[in-house]
């Protein structure tokens, strides 16, 4: 018996049944003494990439095409030629692997693809891909020069955005929840905007502000040597649960307030704090200011009326912003 052999491929951009569905078409497809490794697309040693075609032009993937000697299949929906490969295309839905099946074995025969479990450690590591400072891609994603362009991560497609008139359509398919630095963008085609017309139309700076929120990997966006910070315009935030805490920190440092302050004064962790003032930053909605320029100052007790007028406050709040 032979030593067996393995081979990496990740599955970039597709939804999760037609990810599953793929998966089961690939293993039946590859031959037996071939064992399948499923991975992403940081993987150091990947070796194919299957891909949905409208994230292929976006920096990161055309990097670390240029930069891998990696086989990329593009994916594309297209039932009348269904199950095809053509010029490095499967067209989908897959209904047979006969293509799939000589595609795969056509790129196995490059010996230089397959790797013997027993060599894995002798194996040269290559330097992964670095992901663009996250904070690029966001200035990207506003910046009024961009047409329309796809926002996508490591699950798929996330959005449709219009930078220019700051509008966001979002993807049927996404199901809003915490991204990583994986996040990123590409330009979109006209055959990329067929759905928005029927998909609510959004404020873009809202949409990513709340989408930063609820992703704590971005706490970089706050600088580490930030200690006062001015809003400029209050974010409406979706999240229930912290919707109070926002609305609180908002009405802090609208008035220009050091972020130990507003720690301290409503109960929160300073990383927290720092989420919010990331979020802020990212969407230009305030400003880093000096201490000195702070006017917001924390009284250490209410009296019943002051309770009752921030209660107020809060209501009107709520009620202007549609909460």
């Amino acid at each position: 018996m032979g030593v067996q052999q393995a081979i990496n491929i990740a599955i970039f951009g597709m939804s999760l049944r037609v990810l599953n569905e793929l998966k089961e078409r690939v293993l039946s497809a590859v031959p037996n003494h071939i064992q399948v490794n499923w991975s992403n697309i940081a993987e150091p040693q990947l070796d194919i990439l299957m891909i949905n075609h409208i994230f292929v032009d976006s920096p990161n993937i055309q990097n670390l095409i240029k930069n891998r000697n990696i086989k990329v299949l593009r994916l594309i929906n297209n039932i009348e030629k269904s199950s095809s490969i053509e010029n490095d295309i499967l067209y989908l839905p897959i209904n047979h692997i006969h293509s799939l099946h000589h595609w795969l074995n056509e790129k196995l025969t490059d010996t230089q693809t397959l790797k013997d479990h027993t060599q894995t450690n002798s194996i040269e590591i290559i330097k992964p891909v670095q992901h663009k400072h996250i904070k690029e891609v966001l200035d990207e994603i506003q910046n009024p020069k961009n047409g329309k362009i796809q926002i996508f991560n490591n699950d798929g497609l996330l959005a449709i955005a219009d930078p220019r008139n700051e509008w966001l359509w979002q993807s049927p398919d996404y199901q809003p929840k915490p991204t990583g630095l994986s996040l990123n963008y590409t330009y979109a085609t006209q055959n990329n905007l067929s759905w928005i017309t029927d998909s609510q139309q959004q404020d873009l700076k809202q949409w990513l502000w709340n989408l930063i929120w609820s992703s704590p990997d971005f706490i970089e966006l706050c600088p580490a040597s930030i200690s006062s910070f001015y809003l400029e315009i209050w974010p409406q935030p979706k999240n229930k649960i912290d919707r109070q805490n926002i609305l609180r920190m908002s009405a802090c440092f609208a008035q220009g307030a050091q972020i130990t302050t507003v720690a301290t004064q409503l109960n929160l962790s300073e990383q927290y704090v720092k989420i919010f003032i990331g979020a802020c930053l990212a969407t230009e909605y305030g400003k880093i200011i000096k201490d000195s320029q702070t006017t917001y100052q924390p009284q250490k007790q209410h009296n019943e009326t002051e309770q009752h007028f921030m209660k107020k406050l809060f209501g009107r709040l709520r009620h202007r912003l549609g909460f």
